[in-house]
This record gives C-alpha cells, structure tokens and sequence, in this order.
C-alpha cells in the first residue's frame, strides 16, 4: 500500500512539475548600446625658451601638454594618432627655419577605464615640420576601444648658427584619424 502511496504522490508530483513553468510570466529584455565618436583633447603647445643667437647651432625646447583619446564609437575600427607642425616661419613670411627643424619625443599612453589593448606606440623622436602628418601611435582592429591618455612630450627645435633675428610661428596639430 505505502507504494501505492508513494506511486501516487511521485505521479502527482510530476505532473506539477510539468505545469509548474505555464504557471510563471517572463518577459524579454534588452539593452541598446549607442556609440559615440572617436575625438582628441586639444593638446596645448608652450613656447620655446627664447635663443640669443652666439654663433652656434642652439636647440630651445618646449612643453607639449598631454592628450587624450577616446573610442567611444564601439565600433573596434581602430584608429592612429598623428603629429604635424608648420614650417617655422616669422609674422610676415620673409624669414623661415628649415623644414624639418622641429622634433617631438616619443610620448607614453596609459588606459583610462578601459580593458581594451592599448595602442601601439611608434618609436619616436620624430620630425614633424616636414609638410605631412607623422604617425606616432595606432590602435589595431578591435583594440584601443575606450580613454587613453597620451603623456606630455618635449618639442626641440633646431635653431642653425646663421638663423635671422626674428620671432617665428608655427602650428602644432595632434588628430586621431579613423582606421588603424
């Protein structure tokens, strides 16, 4: 009897089982995940300790501020950084230094939040005042998605021994540009 017993409520029990799930509700969810745009804080570019021209060949530096990069696109297009200056050259344009008399240093990149590879950064110094833009980091296909601050970096200007008396101009452009 007690199997019987037994048989019954393991029956019963079963087929409560079975309609235990049309007992309960459920709904789907979702999340929507929107992308942003790839963009670079405007780094700040300092003047140079001034020259007083003695016969030689000087080299003045300057600060470059640092920088950040953010890939909020979600997107994992990648991206590089590049570094471009003008020609130095005075107000009036009649005086000039030489193409390729400014040299940046190699700056470093840290992640800012993000788990995602850092990017590659291009063994520098590099010239930047040669009329095109210097590639001086690049984050690959699926990586560098998220913040990255780039470091400050030194700008050293070659200033020759037979330079004009003047004060000269340039403009510094760091971009982030879309591929890897």
């Amino acid at each position: 009897m007690f199997h019987k017993r037994f048989r019954a409520f393991i029956l019963a029990l079963s087929v409560f089982a079975m309609m235990a799930p049309a007992a309960f509700a459920s709904d789907g969810t979702q999340a929507v995940v929107t992308g942003g745009t790839l963009s670079i804080t405007n780094p700040l570019a300092g003047d140079f300790t001034p020259v007083t021209l003695n016969g030689t060949e000087q080299s003045p530096t300057a600060a470059l501020a640092a920088f950040t990069v953010t890939d909020p696109r979600g997107t994992g297009a990648g991206w590089h950084v590049t570094a471009q200056a003008s020609q130095f050259a005075n107000a009036a344009a009649t005086r000039s230094l030489a193409a390729g008399s400014l040299e940046m240093s190699e700056p470093t990149v840290a992640a800012n939040g993000t788990n995602s590879p850092e990017p590659d950064v291009t063994e520098g110094p590099y010239v930047i005042d040669n009329g095109s833009a210097v590639s001086i980091a690049s984050a690959a296909l699926d990586e560098g998605m998220g913040a990255y601050d780039f470091s400050n970096t030194t700008l050293t200007l070659a200033v020759p021994a037979d330079a004009y008396a003047a004060t000269y101009l340039s403009t510094v452009t760091i971009s982030v540009v879309t591929a890897p």
